[in-house]
């Protein structure tokens, strides 16, 4: 649906207005995705919603992995690791 919308609106010599695109719609007996009939108001949101997916799926993505580090931390009071009774020692 948003290919349709969005070729009446960029690809038209004169862009096709939203309550002109939700006319051809409703003459053709297409119905939104929640089964009611096409308003202006849909098919701009259609449209807006179908450019923002439309970009999140063509961007790059950027991943940064940066080295993990494991610090050791000792209990000031205890000046020992409180160890949890069911874990399991390997010495």
């Amino acid at each position: 649906m948003y290919d349709r919308i969005k070729g009446f609106i960029e690809n038209s010599v004169t862009p096709i207005g939203y309550r002109r695109i939700s006319k051809i719609f409703n003459d053709e007996g297409l119905k939104t995705p929640r089964g009611t009939s096409f308003t202006n108001s849909k098919v701009h949101s259609m449209y807006k919603k179908g450019l923002i997916r439309e970009e999140r799926m063509n961007r790059e993505d950027i991943v940064e992995v940066s080295p993990v580090t494991i610090e050791l931390i000792i209990h000031p009071i205890l000046g020992r690791i409180r160890r949890s009774p069911y874990e399991k020692r390997f010495t």
